[in-house]
């Protein structure tokens, strides 16, 4: 069995030393761009080779030229040992999620659908058998990664190139691709068992295949559960910085109330029970609140294919996933209109809990408290259940010449039910000013009736979303014509692709029901040039080919986009290979940053001048203000583009040597965002969004088309700013780097050893809010610049072991002093993982059975320390060390 070959670097402890400097002798096969590595990694029949579309191309067995590509094999995914495709892509370098638990969040990007290069999630597009995935996520309507059974999976391909020209949006800085097997004959099992500080995992999955020659069926199944772990579970987490010259972090909103006294101000703090002056009760929400959280799924993989003819094939494909998360947090701040709470000891407003803090005299008081004794816990739950159907179908026909045309469909749907805890801020209002024992509010202590807490709790949004995506297409391709360096091979293709997102449910105590749609219609074309081959060779080019191919898509929305890209690799000599890509991609803005409801925010002047909002051309004598925030109509795609240069190692002196090296360059722009904060009032670029004095015809003209939410006042006051913060094109982006691989294998008389590394180093990434803005250096703002991941191991007859070293450089970021801000550098992260199986022997009951160990993070290394918020440098894997045992058997 070969092992990952995603690897990684370095560690303080001296054992783990040697380890790191000896993965630099050694590493296992990954995957690069030559026709000998797809034909190694193509279908488990060699009926199959002839149709296979390596990622990055349109055309069949050709791979993309002039970029990238990256692969997991049948055996790496086994050596990984993941419980779910999210934390089988934990184990590569160039993802956002390397080295981390992937987390729920109702299914956002970030969630299930890593970024590549530190890039956004919405930017990489995820594909299962080159097709598009639905979307199930809560807010936002890009592709989530699919939730393949492990056993169904065959490999996983990642372009880390602009691929827009082959297919459409999303694709800006790559394309993740999951190929799945299609032919198996006989029943394959498995089951996993894995344990860590307060945290279990189980997995347990089957394959049931049959092959008669003219065609095949197969189906996957698999049942996955994790426990959750919540922040008092680590003791690492830090919150409170003061000590390293940083500030406290805890919130004053407690269990235990926080009261404010003063006439003006309420400047004043007396932290109950005591309520002595000066005296401040603070709390951790994070301790309660989860880092991991508790899910199950199920998924379920079916795929058949049959031969019709000779010349025609029909083929289908289905993978269902129900998931389940539960997410803990803090109970919420108690907030009314007011952003608190306040309690009256007046004639007529005397609510009966009213604690007046010693010597003060106070008939009126600030509370400020955390919601357990009203939710009768010390945390609550965010409930999520998404089910998603990813289904295709085709015939393909063998037009004779090795033409072939393929005509199928895509049919996915996927259901998000959400239910999401929250206070009514009215009802809360009300208790606070009732008087009587059975309808006022206790912020004290449990005294609030079961029905007056039911009425105040009773404001969770409870949402039901429906998103589906169906696809026509057709394409052709195959030899066009025969050229001095070999087969001039073309491919063309059509599609027709609607989407759709609808919801209903309540949300902030209103309905909010949202019918979005959407169609695409695509055109797209790609050439592969052969110029230089075996026939015509030459020294200083043994082969030369060129790859030129663009796409069209035009959408009901927005309008039309045309992405061309180019693609040259050039073979130097024997094992020496040169390419290059240039192109341009796009993201189409999410239905719902097109369609969302636009909700309109009053906040009065006092509110404005504490916050982001705060317009610093009106100085102290801030103004009532009116924000809209949601969908814009008027949004046009994001924009990139993109440009590689890359080499290829396989020397002919030392034949186990594999070794590439890719250069990349991405611009970025009109990246959708929301401009918020105070640069809105300086940047000329959203001077066309702040609206100073307006008109009473442009507040009606932009509240005409808004829902208005949350306008506190009946009738709405004198308005000095009118804010327009809807989703806009705004942001800037540029970034270029390196990634590298470096695979080694030696066959020796017990077997084989075999190591490498291989990762992602950035060396520039910028931002701005806007094409006029100041320049924001990510990499001192908490980009790491390096990401790597080694491995070390042998094979020796039935026996396997691998080890793999995880290195995320430390990050560079500013964190909060009681003055302003300063910069902080955190240590590397660094963790071991240990992996080793063996075959049993024997053809009995033993035969064909695995027997698998595996230890992440095997020196349970804490993350590193960073200053700010929960006290840690980065991203990283909560789980700590983690053990599990698995057992997977052929029949």
């Amino acid at each position: 069995m070969a092992a990952s070959s995603k690897f990684g670097t370095g560690i303080a402890c001296s054992a783990v030393s040697m380890l790191a400097m000896a993965l630099f002798a050694a590493a296992p096969a990954h995957a690069q761009d030559t026709d000998e590595n797809t034909s190694a990694s193509a279908s488990e029949d060699d009926r199959e080779e002839s149709v296979i579309i390596v990622t990055g191309s349109s055309i069949r067995g050709v791979p993309p030229t002039g970029s990238n590509l990256i692969s997991m094999s049948r055996d790496e995914i086994e050596a990984v040992g993941a419980n779910t495709t999210p934390e089988l892509l934990a184990a590569v370098p160039q993802l956002n999620s390397f080295n981390t638990a992937p987390r729920a969040a109702g299914g956002g990007p970030g969630a299930f659908a890593p970024g590549l290069r530190s890039l956004p999630a919405s930017a990489t597009l995820p594909l299962m058998n080159g097709h598009r995935l639905v979307a199930g996520a809560v807010n936002q309507t890009n592709p989530d990664f699919p939730f393949l059974p492990e056993l169904a999976i065959e490999r996983v391909e990642i372009v880390a190139d602009g691929a827009s020209a082959i297919y459409g949006s999303d694709a800006v800085a790559g394309v993740v691709n999951f190929i799945t097997r299609t032919r198996a004959s006989g029943i394959e099992a498995s089951v996993r068992y894995g344990v860590a500080d307060d945290y279990h995992t189980f997995s347990a999955g089957a394959l049931a295949g049959q092959d008669w020659g003219s065609g095949s069926i197969l189906a996957a199944y698999q049942y996955s559960e994790n426990g959750n772990i919540i922040g008092s579970d680590r003791d690492y987490r830090i919150v409170d910085h003061t000590a390293e010259g940083g500030v406290d972090t805890r919130t004053t909103y407690c269990p235990s109330p926080n009261v404010l006294v003063d006439t003006t101000f309420y400047a004043v703090n007396y932290a109950a029970p005591e309520l002595a002056p000066g005296t401040v009760n603070k709390c951790d929400n994070g301790a309660v609140a989860d880092l991991v959280p508790a899910s199950r799924l199920h998924s379920l993989f079916v795929t058949g294919r049959q031969d019709l003819s000779d010349n025609v094939m029909l083929w289908a494909e289905a993978l269902y996933s129900d998931r389940k998360d539960t997410v803990r947090a803090a109970p919420p701040a108690a907030t009314g209109a007011s952003g608190g709470v306040i309690l009256y000891n007046l004639p007529g407003f005397a609510n009966p809990y009213f604690q007046t803090p010693p010597g003060t005299g106070a008939t009126t008081e600030f509370v400020q408290f955390r919601t357990d004794s009203l939710y009768g816990a010390d945390h609550i739950e965010n409930l999520y259940r998404v089910k998603a159907l990813n289904s295709s179908a085709g015939v393909d026909f063998d037009l004779g010449g090795d033409l072939s045309l393929s005509v199928y469909g895509t049919y996915d749907r996927a259901t998000n039910g959400s239910y999401l805890p929250a206070i009514d801020p009215a009802a809360l209002d009300a208790a606070a000013i009732a008087t009587t024992l059975e309808t006022a509010l206790d912020p004290f202590g449990n005294g609030t009736s079961p029905q007056v807490a039911a009425a105040i709790i009773d404001y969770a949004g409870d949402l039901a979303i429906r998103q589906q995506t169906y696809l026509g297409a057709a394409k052709i391709d195959g030899p066009l014509a025969e050229l001095p360096g070999g087969e001039l091979r073309i491919a063309v293709g059509a599609e027709y692709r609607g989407e759709t997102f609808r919801q209903r449910g309540i949300y902030g105590g209103s309905p909010v029901p949202e019918d979005l749609d959407r169609n695409i219609k695509s055109v797209y074309g790609e050439l592969f040039i052969p110029l230089v081959g075996a026939n015509n060779g030459a020294p200083l080019f043994r082969s030369l080919t060129l790859s030129l191919s663009g796409r069209y898509d035009d959408y009901s929305d927005f309008g039309s986009t045309t992405n061309p890209k180019i693609g040259l690799t050039w073979g130097v000599a024997d094992g020496v290979t040169l390419r290059g890509s240039y192109g341009t991609s796009f993201r189409a803005p999410g239905l719902r940053d097109v369609g969302a409801t636009v909700g309109a925010y009053y906040f009065n002047a006092a509110a404005i001048a504490g916050s982001a909002l705060r317009d610093p051309v009106r100085g102290a004598a801030q103004v009532d203000s009116v924000i809209l925030y949601g969908g814009n109509t008027n949004l046009q795609p994001e924009e990139a583009r993109t440009f590689s240069l890359g080499a290829d190692f396989l020397p002919a002196f030392l034949p186990n040597l594999r070794a590439s090296v890719t250069y990349y360059d991405i611009h970025y722009t009109n990246v959708i965002g929301t401009p918020g904060g105070s640069i809105a009032f300086t940047d000329p670029t959203f001077a066309s969004v702040v609206y100073r004095d307006p008109s009473a015809a442009q507040i009606d003209e932009l509240l005409a088309i808004a829902v208005p939410v949350n306008f506190v006042p009946d009738t709405l006051p004198t308005i000095g700013n009118l804010l327009d913060f809807r989703q806009g094109n705004f942001g800037v982006r540029n970034t270029n780097g390196l990634d590298f691989d470096v695979t080694y294998r030696h066959d020796t008389s017990f077997g084989s050893v075999f190591g490498g590394i291989a990762g992602n180093y950035i060396f520039n990434f910028d931002t701005q809010l806007s094409e006029t803005a100041p320049v924001s250096d990510q990499l001192i703002l908490g980009v790491p610049k390096a990401t790597l991941r080694g491995t070390l191991g042998m094979q020796a007859g039935a026996v396997n072991a691998v080890a793999f070293v995880n290195y995320r450089d430390g990050i560079t970021s500013l964190y909060a002093t009681p003055t302003g801000t300063a910069e902080f550098d955190a240590d590397a992260y660094v963790t071991v993982d240990l992996r080793l199986s063996v075959e049993l022997p024997g053809d009995g009951l033993a035969g064909g059975t695995q027997i698998g160990l595996q230890v992440n993070n095997l020196f349970d290394q804490d993350p590193p320390y960073f200053p700010g918020g929960d006290g840690i440098g980065g991203t990283y894997n909560p789980i700590g060390r983690y053990a599990a045992l698995s057992l997977r058997k052929a029949f």
